[in-house]
């Protein structure tokens, strides 16, 4: 089995579980993040793949469309676990109405807000914005304690931070944001323009700290965890590193929110798991993904390390429990989206991507309008490719 480095520990204990039960054993090879796509497409093309995979969900549909992946459907479809999974995964995994994987390790969007700069603004701790108004109006009393004290932080550079945590924004609202195909209209709906002035308005107004400009994703949760922001936008992981490095910060987590009340969404990232055109060993390595998606994985296996479980339904389980916030973030992995596109590098991740590049010309020059417009051309160009 192939894993990426970002998701070698979840992907560690799952196999080690696997290992520890069954008469057929996985090795587990660690490949680079930036060499995972370039590495199985040689290896398909060399007819030399592994016999089963995992690697960042994002991907799938240039794999798919690409032939590398193995057809699953009637076998997922005939599992009863499988309509479990976060429909995100489902949805990612489906080119052709065929279904060529399914989710394995997740991780997920949700806003985060220190508690005590809650308490010491005026603001009810147990009350997070519920909107992208009540972010502001909160962020202006936070800030307002002290110059060094700011109210909200995103990274300025990072086009995939933003992805993960400015988007559920904009799709909370109602907006698409990557086209599915040449025909389809990338940034679509008041809701992107809605999230970019807000948080043009908050860097107007300094309640986000100048170094979030030039922040490549370095210091994404840095500043968070120093104490000195109230609200921002990252993921599940945070938890577990701020219990560990902050230990006396009351923080809370909440979804991210839309304009009006009620409108919530998430990214769901991660990693889903498939098995290549070529595997040798392919019944074992479809055992394997129907186990994963069992109870005895899904729980023992990730939700006792910590790690978000890809099945709606075990959102709440008894390892979860003893902390409200991860199940929280647990179940938003059931309210998430993850864009169906191609060319999701070109469009969203790339240092010089249209999409990072709208966030730079509206948040930090005040070009909103012109930004989303050049953005929607250059989108359109890169999926007619």
């Amino acid at each position: 089995m192939w894993v990426r480095a970002s998701g070698a520990n979840a992907a560690q204990h799952l196999v080690d579980l696997w290992n520890s039960g069954h008469p057929d054993k996985i090795a587990l090879t660690v490949i680079p993040d930036n060499q995972m796509v370039s590495k199985l497409a040689a290896g398909v093309q060399a007819n030399d793949v592994p016999d089963v995979i995992s690697f960042d969900l994002i991907y799938m549909p240039d794999f798919m469309r690409a032939g590398f992946l193995t057809d699953i459907t009637d076998e997922m479809k005939a599992d009863p676990n499988f309509a479990k999974v976060a429909p995100a995964f489902t949805h990612l995994a489906t080119y052709k109405d065929r279904i060529f994987g399914t989710g394995f390790t997740p991780d997920v969007s949700i806003l985060i807000y220190n508690k005590d700069l809650f308490r010491k603004a005026g603001l009810d701790p147990d009350k997070p914005p519920k909107t992208l108004a009540q972010i502001h109006e909160d962020a202006k009393k936070i800030h307002a304690l002290d110059p060094e004290i700011y109210g909200f932080y995103f990274s300025g550079s990072c086009p995939g931070c933003n992805i993960f945590t400015t988007s559920p924004m904009m799709v909370a609202s109602g907006a698409k944001i990557l086209p599915s195909s040449s025909s389809e209209e990338p940034l679509a709906g008041t809701g992107v323009k809605e999230v970019l002035e807000l948080f043009r308005d908050m860097w107007s107004e300094g309640l986000i700290p100048k170094s979030a400009q030039a922040d490549n994703g370095a210091n994404f949760v840095a500043n968070f965890k120093g104490g000195k922001i109230g609200i921002q936008g990252a993921g599940g992981f945070l938890i577990s590193d701020l219990k560990r490095e902050a230990p006396n910060m009351d923080f809370g987590v909440t979804f991210l929110p839309g304009i009006e009340e009620g409108q919530v969404s998430a990214f769901v990232g991660g990693d889903v798991v498939a098995i290549p055109k070529g595997s040798k060993h392919a019944a074992i390595a479809l055992q394997f993904i129907k186990w994963e998606l069992s109870d005895e994985a899904q729980l023992e296996g990730l939700a006792k390390n910590n790690i978000l479980p890809s099945r709606v339904d075990l959102a709440d389980n008894k390892y979860f429990q003893s902390d409200p916030r991860i199940v929280t973030t647990a179940k938003a992995i059931a309210i998430g989206y993850v864009p169906w596109v191609f060319h999701f590098n070109d469009m969203v991740n790339s240092d010089a991507s249209p999409w990072i590049q709208m966030i730079q010309a509206a948040v930090f020059d005040g070009k909103v309008d012109d930004s989303i417009a050049q953005a929607k051309a250059k989108m359109k160009a890169i999926a007619a490719e």
